[in-house]
């Protein structure tokens, strides 16, 4: 298993850094676990921290004041969240919740402020991120207003799996219910189960203890409107 050290000196956020910083940073990260269904923390709660999944995955997620949860991002190995509540000191607009057993490393803001006073291309890196997160996040809004369910749910499928093999079998390995899915994609669970259902009855998909397996991953371009 890849060291604290070494996993975040292959992150492109840090790989420019010094040997010492990176020796500072490995030593002021502090690595959590987390079991399935818990917060990393919730919306509202001080931005005194910033986020790296080491393991795992994390979820996003806003909720309505009916209840309903809308899942807006999932984050995988290597991304970084929480860095907009760091970089504007507001309290975190999102609730992150971990999918599965996940670690999570955990930066503190006042040694991410000394970090990015002494390493301006951190700062910059961390804006990038963030304006990136905040481009896919439009996009997704537009989906929601504008495109068909199913098209919806084969390109949120695609984007998880994030593969470039258009022949090849893709694993998703995380704990996604078919509600997960719904509320990523902003239709019902009943839907959603539909959609599912047909695509493993056209052999696209097939669900796994696991996960989701995609079988036919060109397949499932096709219903996301990659070739329309």
């Amino acid at each position: 298993m890849i060291g604290k050290r070494d996993f975040l000196k292959n992150l492109p956020i840090f790989s420019t850094l010094s040997e010492s910083h990176l020796d500072m940073l490995a030593n002021k990260a502090e690595e959590f676990t987390y079991k399935n269904g818990e917060y990393i923390f919730y919306e509202g709660d001080p931005p005194d921290w910033l986020c790296i999944v080491k393991e795992g995955n994390v979820k996003a997620v806003k909720y309505l004041e009916d209840g309903k949860e809308i899942i807006i991002h999932v984050f995988m190995p290597g991304d970084i969240f929480g860095e907009l509540a760091i970089l504007d000191r507001r309290p975190y607009p999102a609730s992150a919740q971990s999918m599965g057993q996940t670690k999570i490393l955990k930066l503190h803001y006042n040694y991410c402020l000394e970090l990015c006073e002494k390493v301006p291309e951190v700062r910059m890196r961390l804006i990038q991120s963030m304006g990136e997160k905040q481009r896919g996040f439009v996009g997704q809004l537009e989906a929601a207003l504008t495109t068909r369910v199913e098209k919806r749910i084969a390109n949120t499928l695609m984007k998880l799996a994030s593969t470039g093999d258009s022949k090849g079998v893709t694993n998703i390995n995380l704990h996604l219910t078919r509600k997960d899915i719904a509320n990523m994609v902003g239709t019902t669970i009943e839907t959603t189960i539909r959609i599912m259902s047909r695509f493993q009855k056209e052999g696209i998909i097939e669900s796994t203890k696991e996960g989701i397996t995609i079988l036919r991953p060109d397949l499932l371009r096709e219903k996301g409107g990659e070739h329309e």
